[in-house]
């Protein structure tokens, strides 16, 4: 699929994810959906495309968990990578 950087394959993971309406960022964000083994509150950065689509929608999408100095960890999932809605 073609995922850049310096990580080992096997720690990318496909999950299925949702749309939401981040009231703190006042904007849509992305977050896994219960049963992806990783808590529903840590948030995705991922494409502008995922996150225009409506709050609801399901997506399939490849993710690693990160996270910067300082900063909370979230999933990175590439605006480059494939995602496929399933909802």
């Amino acid at each position: 699929m073609g995922h850049g950087g310096q990580r080992d394959p096997s720690e990318y993971r496909k999950i299925t994810a949702e749309v939401f309406y981040d009231i703190s960022r006042r904007k849509n964000g992305v977050r896994p959906c219960p049963g992806q083994g990783f808590p529903t509150d840590i948030k995705i950065e991922c494409s502008k495309e995922i996150r225009d689509y409506p709050v609801g929608t399901k997506v399939r999408l490849d993710v690693v968990e990160t996270d910067k100095e300082g900063s909370r960890p979230f999933l990175y999932s590439s605006y480059k990578w494939e995602h496929e809605v399933v909802e």
